[in-house]
């Protein structure tokens, strides 16, 4: 494999960080360098000429509208689906929406607007559409909604669109949905005429386009949702985005962003609240209810010695007001080791909602989410918190693991591989990964490569460590080495 060395200097990588980080407002500093190499590589290689020289004169040079256009499809992520993220759509319908517009029917006043900040390929605008047209029933005629799509990158927007989508873009049980929103296509689904041509597509970079944009009718925004984009964000850039999209909404909009970027906000200075799943803030920095320390349903009530014998669980200590970010992230642990997922997940929201958080931090608390999902048999849910937590950190394999495991109990093997080969792309001495993908490889009838992977494990497993083996779940070396020489047919491991 290319080393990093020849194609790009220490000084180049600096250099190009920087200027990422000034054009786009991503954060790759620290442990997130490696990936903007990865990056920068398969870029250079798609280049006429040397890679290396490519990359210097992009170094070096000034980056002008054309040059940072084609550099964007290397820094944005394509990855959404419809109906993403359920719970926070019930909360805008019930909570927001709903009342909102009888307040404006009660005014005289029939007119709303929306925007879908950072959209990607449009899912989401969408989705936003075919819930208004829910909710205004037969009165949509009587109003005038104006519907807002943004992204950075132009090749997203074509795509959004044309409003047609292959299988990746519905993820749930949706052929309810997608019958009455789309018709087929080929192998693909297309967005009905009668909602096609209702949302207004438009290019804006949220680390550099102004804010408010009257001539964009970026102004008086009603609903804004702006999710999974901030935390690619350094602090500096999500601060400035957060109060430029603030200072878009109208009187009585909110400005709605996912849970993993809740943390920032505060850190930001911004005071919100939570909004189902997600975190939202108010026109003016208020909100209708202010965010506690820690929500309701994890100040766990006094329980009294038969109530603990009859539930069998140790209770946790009675949580403080104020609680600390340590107490919260022991609430989430302890919860989770005794199945209250609902609890997990309201002490995960309360950490994240804490400023100040590393990127580190973030990761470990939406991989914990992830779990908590998985073991709800709740894979849509858990798969969300596992792209949150890898778009956080791409080289940490954890999030990998939890990928591999979830997509083989829902008998995806070739997604379960996919995972794993990444995860071993990261950690090529991990014993339980090579383990993994042997059975995987057996189970689908390549014995050969399944084999192979099983005498890696074994050759791994030789050496004299004691630490546990990661992944494991406290089964030991010499229990794993058995494993696998009795799917070897108790052929020797062999030596290292």
């Amino acid at each position: 494999m290319r080393q990093a060395e020849p194609i790009c200097s220490p000084r180049q990588l600096e250099l190009l960080a920087n200027k990422v980080h000034r054009h786009l407002g991503l954060d790759f500093s620290g442990n997130r360098r490696a990936d903007l190499l990865r990056r920068l590589r398969q870029l250079a290689e798609k280049q006429d000429g040397e890679p290396s020289l490519w990359l210097e004169q992009l170094a070096f040079g000034d980056w002008d509208d054309a040059q940072i256009q084609r550099l964007i499809p290397a820094f944005t992520v394509g990855e959404t689906y419809f109906r993403r993220d359920p719970e926070a759509f019930e909360w805008l319908a019930r909570q927001h929406l709903r009342p909102l517009l009888q307040r404006r029917r009660e005014a005289g006043q029939y007119r709303l607007r929306v925007w879908s900040a950072a959209c990607c390929t449009g899912e989401e605008a969408y989705s936003l559409l075919f819930m208004l047209d829910e909710l205004l029933g037969g009165e949509r005629e009587r109003w005038t909604v104006e519907l807002l799509a943004s992204d950075i990158n132009g090749s997203f927007l074509a795509r959004a669109e044309q409003g047609c989508y292959g299988q990746n873009a519905f993820r749930r049980n949706e052929e309810a949905f997608r019958s009455r929103y789309f018709q087929a296509e080929g192998n693909a689904w297309r967005v009905r005429p009668q909602w096609r041509g209702r949302i207004r597509f438009l290019q804006h970079n949220l680390t550099a386009g102004p804010l408010p944009d009257p001539r964009s009718s970026l102004i008086g925004v009603d609903l804004i949702l702006c999710r999974n984009v901030l935390m690619y964000f350094s602090a500096e850039h999500a601060s400035a985005a957060l109060r430029g999209l603030q200072a878009c909404l109208s009187p009585e909009g909110i400005l709605l962003l996912s849970a993993v970027e809740a943390g920032l906000a505060s850190q930001a200075g911004f005071s919100g609240f939570w909004a189902g799943s997600n975190y939202a803030l108010a026109a003016g920095g208020q909100g209708p209810r202010p965010l506690p320390a820690m929500p309701p349903a994890v100040a766990y009530e006094p329980t009294t010695s038969a109530k603990l014998e009859r539930e069998s669980v140790i209770e946790p200590p009675a949580v403080p007001v104020e609680p600390s970010r340590e107490q919260l992230w022991q609430h989430a642990e302890t919860a989770l080791e005794q199945g209250r997922h609902e609890l997990v997940r309201t002490a995960l929201q309360a950490y994240l909602a804490q400023s100040g958080l590393t990127p580190n931090q973030r990761y470990e608390a939406c991989l914990l989410q992830a779990r908590s999902w998985a073991e709800q048999q709740r894979s849509a849910e858990a798969r969300e918190w596992l792209q949150r937590a890898q778009a956080l950190d791409p080289a940490e394999p954890q999030a990998y693991w939890l990928q591999a495991m979830l997509a083989r109990h829902e008998g995806d093997v070739p997604a379960a591989l996919q995972a794993l080969h990444k995860l071993l792309y990261l950690a090529p001495e991990c014993p339980m990964a090579h383990f993994q993908q042997g059975l995987l490889l057996r189970e689908t009838g390549r014995r050969q490569a399944g084999d192979k992977s099983l005498r890696r494990c074994c050759r791994l497993l030789q050496d004299e460590a004691h630490e546990p083996l990661q992944f494991a779940e406290g089964l030991g070396r010499d229990q794993l080495r058995k494993l696998c020489e009795q799917l070897l047919g108790d052929e020797p491991c062999p030596p290292s």
